[in-house]
């Protein structure tokens, strides 16, 4: 015959942080945490791309360094300097009481100052290249040779 004890045993419920350890479980929780505040910029003022959209200065500014830096990478171009002129500021459509669209501003033109802007081919090459990337006609771009 088998013998019974006279206290039966209770279940107890194993709790997953118990069965884990609690420090793996809070160390995952607070990743989690800030990772949701991390996406939704929280912790920060935003990209810096929220930043230039959102204010015309800085969008001109990184136009201008974006652009200086390829065509710096153009055969000849050598040292570069980029000035941009913007047409008018952000344009936000609405349809209804929601906003359907951010506009940026509107390029004007552009002047390129570099080390090779005295070669036609130079010229012409930026020329087509500012005017293709920024949609605008190649009379508003302008390419000089920079001073020694």
């Amino acid at each position: 015959m088998t013998e019974r004890d006279p206290k039966p045993k209770e279940k107890k419920k194993i709790r997953l942080a118990e069965k884990i350890g609690g420090l793996p479980v809070l160390l995952l929780a607070l990743a989690g945490i800030l990772l949701l505040f991390s996406g939704g910029g929280l912790f920060g003022a935003g990209s810096k791309k929220e930043e230039a959209d959102s204010d015309p200065t800085a969008y001109r500014i990184a136009l201008e360094n974006e652009l200086a830096a390829l065509c710096s990478e153009v055969k000849g171009v050598g040292r570069v300097s980029v000035m941009i002129t913007l047409k008018e500021g952000e344009r936000t459509d609405y349809a209804g009481s929601k906003v359907s669209s951010v506009s940026p501003p509107s390029v004007l033109g552009a002047a390129i100052v570099c080390d090779g802007g005295g070669n036609a081919e130079t010229r012409a090459e930026l020329t087509r290249l500012v005017s293709g990337l920024l949609g605008i006609g190649s009379n508003r771009v302008t390419v000089a040779e920079r001073r020694q």
